[in-house]
């Protein structure tokens, strides 16, 4: 078993230029013949956060200057797991050219797919950057520091939905079109753009904010950029559960349908 997870490793490693090279492949048909290219990634949140936020805002009488930071936050960190979710579910079936004519280990594809959220995820969190200048610029400081722990848990969270949904896609070809309105049903019950404050008007929805993997996920972003501290060691442990748990349901997906798969492209 361990020479098979080494020679797996290795095998990874030697096709690392490969790999990078299907990445900036994806960001480039992204962005083609788009004027404004890859700049989209960072406008995009920003209007839309604009939008949420005067509408919200107006009707939570919250301070916009403080609450579209929290919003924008919430949706950069959103479209990960959002994106690994939906848009992961294509990353094998896209890339059946390549493994009809290959035989390379289907896990390079989600790994590609996630290194392009990820990617995506940094130009789109110059975004709070630009925001944090006027306001609050010492968060980016803090922010900066706390950076490169949140993406460590980014990373295998982000890989193992992007498995998982590249591998039940291939299975079940409804799923690309269900999961959308699951996602979107968990974007209104997390605190995404709701505010804590708002959920303590219900016990039962207050001990779901509470327990939600998702606020500890928000944390590892939100507790430095926005109020200069570093995430809890809860925000921590959440997260490293939850990339534990998914990692884990990844792993048994792929090993239980990665001989089949072939035959279901």
């Amino acid at each position: 078993m361990k020479e098979r997870v080494t020679a797996y490793c290795k095998k990874m490693f030697e096709m690392r230029f490969f790999i990078w090279h299907l990445v900036k492949l994806d960001l480039r048909n992204k962005f083609r013949r788009s004027k404004l290219g890859m700049m989209w990634t960072f406008i995009s949140p920003l209007c839309l956060t604009m939008i949420m936020a005067v509408v919200f805002a107006t009707v939570f009488k919250a301070d916009i200057a403080t609450y579209a930071p929290y919003i924008l936050s919430g949706i950069l960190v959103w479209d990960i797991l959002g994106s690994s979710f939906q848009a992961g579910s294509y990353a094998i079936i896209t890339n059946q050219f390549y493994i009809r004519q290959c035989n390379h280990p289907y896990s390079l594809y989600t790994l590609k797919s996630t290194l392009v959220y990820l990617v995506t995820f940094l130009i789109a969190l110059l975004s709070l950057v630009v925001w944090l200048i006027f306001i609050n610029p010492k968060g980016i400081l803090i922010g900066a520091l706390f950076l490169i722990p949140a993406l460590i848990f980014y990373f295998p969270i982000s890989w193992a939905g992007t498995t998982i949904a590249a591998y039940t896609a291939v299975k079940y070809r409804d799923y690309p079109m269900m999961i959308p309105l699951i996602m979107q049903a968990l974007w209104y019950v997390s605190p995404v753009f709701f505010q804590e404050e708002m959920f303590k008007s219900n016990d039962l929805l207050y001990k779901w904010f509470l327990y939600n993997p998702i606020s500890g996920i928000l944390n590892l972003i939100r507790a430095p950029f926005l109020y200069n501290r570093a995430p809890s060691l809860r925000d921590y442990c959440i997260s490293f559960a939850f990339a534990a748990l998914l990692g884990l349901w990844a792993f048994r997906i792929a090993k239980k349908n990665g001989k089949e798969t072939i035959f279901y492209l």
